[in-house]
């Protein structure tokens, strides 16, 4: 199984990678090429040197679309060149000696084709690429050194052919490794980003819903005990309704929206719109007093952040407070902190917090802030602190 592909259309890295082997192809084929038709060695053995040159060069251009059987091929073929007799001719002339077709430029690619599985694929396999590339890095060193331990240019040469091998088969997997992992970490901060975004679309759901199914619900039901006594008020209390369920479709067609990639155009509401807010809440029935200062400019996030708090406090309020319990709204702001202070003298809230008052933490942690709420003297007490 591979990790994800990075973004962008797939055919755009199967032409870069088609590109890269075709440029390596260009740049060491050649040398290769030459060297084995000139080799002197058997005409079975020229013939599988060629074999084996064209399939690491082929390996490399399908490395991305099938890493693990294009690095099944490059072993292969890597071991075809370990086995073979040294060539000589006229570039082991110009080289001073007979040389293993190990030694080929082409066995570069090697590398490239344990890069992509060690990008690409999930364990073990990564693990076990490493391990087949070590041990093809012991075969040449003990093929380099003609099965006696001190051969060509004697100890020097045979460390300096196991550094080289060993570092540059480490290496390539360790780039891999990384480009592995930082795939992986990108696909988890996009992860945590969407969880994020659904958290924050589920408390907006939350509160509109809950919001306006509590004024409709409380119009809904004064408008039944006075629809026979005052019929004049049920146009009010009818309108109220309508009202409410407008503004409640309007805000889930923006959250809908975003669900399905648009961009809102609907503005958000912010701390501007408390005063709105708390005269809908008049309306639906709740006695409700405003203390507010001038609170100049906040940060949007913060604006609606507060804006929301007095939505679900005053929600609480017409839900658990009890009938004829008043409440409070207080809006106060310093040179470097706004509070929200919601409170009534009800009976408050004779359950576990539910998915409100977290949701209402979250959203005041997400802007740098705390929130309070709890049992008061009065009744019940919801305090927020954002920072301006």
């Amino acid at each position: 199984m591979t990790v994800a592909a990075a973004p962008g259309p797939r055919w755009l890295g199967d032409a870069g990678q088609v590109a890269l082997a075709g440029a390596l192809a260009l740049v060491l084929l050649p040398v290769g090429w030459t060297s084995v038709v000139d080799g002197e060695v058997s005409t079975a053995w020229q013939i599988a040197l060629l074999v084996a040159l064209v399939a690491l060069h082929a390996a490399v251009a399908t490395a991305r679309r099938w890493p693990l059987p294009s690095y099944a091929v490059g072993a292969l073929a890597e071991l075809v060149l370990v086995a073979a007799p040294d060539l000589s001719g006229p570039t082991a002339e110009a080289a001073g000696s007979a040389f293993g077709p190990v030694l080929l430029p082409s066995s570069l690619c090697f590398f490239v084709l344990l890069y992509a599985v060690s990008a690409q694929d999930r364990r073990p396999w990564p693990g076990i690429v490493l391990g087949i590339g070590l041990v093809g890095c012991l075969l040449t060193v003990v093929r380099l050194s003609g099965f006696d331990g001190t051969g060509l240019q004697g100890w020097t040469w045979w460390l300096m052919v196991a550094t080289a091998t060993v570092a540059a088969t480490v290496a390539a997997w360790a780039l891999g490794r990384f480009r592995a992992t930082r795939a992986a970490w990108i696909d988890q901060l996009a992860d945590r980003a969407a969880a994020e975004e659904r958290q924050r679309i589920a408390r907006e759901m939350h509160d509109v819903v809950a919001h306006s199914l509590a004024v409709v619900v409380s119009h809904a039901e004064a408008g039944r005990m006075v629809v026979g006594q005052q019929p004049e008020r049920a146009s009010g209390i009818l309108d109220t309704i309508a009202t409410t369920g407008r503004e409640a479709l309007m805000e889930m067609r923006g959250l809908l929206g975003v669900l399905g990639g648009e961009s809102s155009t609907e503005p958000q509401p912010g701390l501007a719109d408390v005063g709105d807010l708390v005269e809908r809440m008049r309306e639906a029935g709740l006695t409700v007093r405003l203390e507010a200062e001038e609170p100049g400019q906040v940060a949007p996030a913060v604006g609606l952040t507060a804006y929301r708090v007095v939505q679900e406090a005053l929600t609480n309020v017409t839900r658990h407070a009890g009938s004829g319990a008043v409440a409070k709204v207080s809006v106060t702001r310093t040179a470097r902190q706004l509070t929200i202070e919601v409170s009534d003298d009800g009976v408050g809230i004779q359950r576990p917090p539910g998915r409100g008052l977290r949701g209402m933490r979250e959203r005041v942690a997400a802007v740098g802030g705390s929130l309070e709420a709890g049992p008061s003297s009065e009744g019940w007490r919801v305090r927020a602190m954002m920072p301006v």
